[in-house]
């Protein structure tokens, strides 16, 4: 099984493939570098500027050559799309500092609104989808082990970062690993679906085990009440997504999860610490930008000089906050309803356009065991997605740039799988990676 989710191609037969499939070659360059991307992820900003752009140079090569089969050509809801980059235009052209909200908006353009595009044609068959969840189990493993390094030395050993208030911050250098780790585990819990294909339930749990168990650690030791939230919600998901009457399990995943944290950080929890959460003070703040800037808002990045122009201060955090730690609220609050309504449109239509398609082909595959692993990676894909619209409610900003990246990854392979498992291109050939 593992060996399949590796490379197999040799360079005399990359080099046969140059001559005789150019569409072939160029996929084989894009999947592989998008799945370094999705492996590779926490290693730095370096790769994580340098990975997506480089795919986008395979996608223009690819799409040259196989324009007809890619998913993008094919893909139904391509409006989704252009109503979020209306979102964004409006986010600059109506703000206070056009400048600013177009450097502010602009850096995810070649880091996480293509993402989505590329993403979706590296799905072209189950063992691509296997070996992206392989690059997710990866991602974990080694963060993991990271994290587990820092708790021992005090130092993670790719970038030499310290502990931030008694908290993990592995490579990524603060506790906001936790919500990286928490969106990467999600995904890579198709691992367990893909080794009980092959094993019993014993040595399956006993792989998850080793090959998880690092990155729950890091998760415990981030500390991120957020991205507990979404590792435990997304349980939830998958029980919607692929529920059977008598199927708890699904449901006593995320309560062990959300258990665990509140026995080991139950101070995290404690209601007076709750009750002290800055964020109470900066939702606050941003909701009171919006009443100032209701239809348009007040532009991509601008929360924190719009606060201050109200004369407002945060009640907890520093003056210098520049996000209301609330995806929806940052939404709301730099695109005014309009924005919003145009936001809204793409990251809602796409939830549930995932659910309804991928529940469909599971619920209609009771005996199909390929099938049904297809869409069962795929739909872990979705709750990857479903996590990060969680974890926002209390996370980041839309426009943080590996948060969002992330996400949009997630996007664009539960797309390509959905538009090429219900409708495979004319001549499917799918190239010997």
């Amino acid at each position: 099984m593992f060996a399949d989710l590796l490379p197999r191609s040799s360079p005399r037969e990359l080099r046969a493939r140059w001559r005789e499939d150019r569409a072939g070659f160029w996929y084989t360059a894009l999947f592989w570098t998008f799945w370094l991307s999705l492996a590779s992820f926490p290693i730095g900003y370096g790769a994580r500027e340098v990975l997506p752009p480089l795919c986008a140079v395979f996608l223009v090569c690819y799409y040259r050559h196989a324009w007809r089969q890619s998913v993008w050509r094919r893909l139904a809801l391509r409006p989704l799309f252009y109503s979020l980059w209306a979102m964004i235009v409006l986010g600059v052209l109506f703000s206070g500092d056009m400048l600013s909200s177009l450097l502010h908006a602009g850096t995810g353009i070649n880091k996480g609104f293509i993402l989505p595009i590329i993403g979706m044609e590296c799905v072209r068959s189950g063992r691509d989808l296997r070996r992206l969840v392989g690059a997710s189990v990866l991602a974990c493993f080694w963060q993991g082990l990271d994290g587990i390094w820092q708790a021992w030395t005090g130092y993670d050993f790719i970038m030499g970062y310290t502990l931030n208030g008694g908290r993990l911050t592995g490579s990524l250098g603060d506790y906001s690993v936790g919500n990286y780790i928490a969106l990467a585990i999600i995904p890579a819990l198709g691992l367990w679906h893909m080794l009980r294909r092959h094993a019993g339930t014993v040595r399956s749990l006993a792989v998850c085990a080793v090959a998880l168990g690092p990155a729950f650690f890091l998760l415990e030791g981030a500390s991120s009440r957020s991205g507990i939230l979404a590792v435990s919600s997304a349980f939830v998901f998958w029980w919607l997504l692929s529920r059977r009457r008598v199927n708890v399990l699904p449901l006593a995943g995320g309560a062990c999860v959300m258990l665990g944290y509140v026995l080991l950080q139950a101070s995290r929890l404690a209601p007076e610490t709750v009750a002290n959460d800055g964020r109470w003070s900066l939702w606050e703040l941003g909701w009171k930008v919006f009443c100032q800037h209701p239809f348009f808002g007040a532009g991509a990045g601008q929360y924190n000089t719009a606060f201050r122009e109200l004369g407002l201060v945060p009640a907890r955090d520093a003056i210098t906050i520049s996000h209301p730690h609330n995806l929806y609220l940052d939404i709301l609050y730099a695109h005014g309803i309009i924005g919003f309504l145009l936001g809204m449109a793409f990251l809602a239509g796409f939830a549930w356009w995932g659910y309804a398609r991928i529940r469909r082909q599971l619920a209609s595959r009771p005996g199909d065991d390929a099938g049904r692993l297809y869409w069962t990676l795929a739909g872990w894909f979705w709750v990857g997605y479903m996590g990060w619209l969680v974890n926002g409610i209390f996370g980041h900003d839309f426009y943080r740039i590996w948060w969002l990246a992330l996400a949009m990854s997630y996007v664009g392979i539960f797309i390509g799988a959905i538009v090429n498992g219900e409708d495979p291109p004319e001549s499917r050939q799918d190239p010997a990676c």
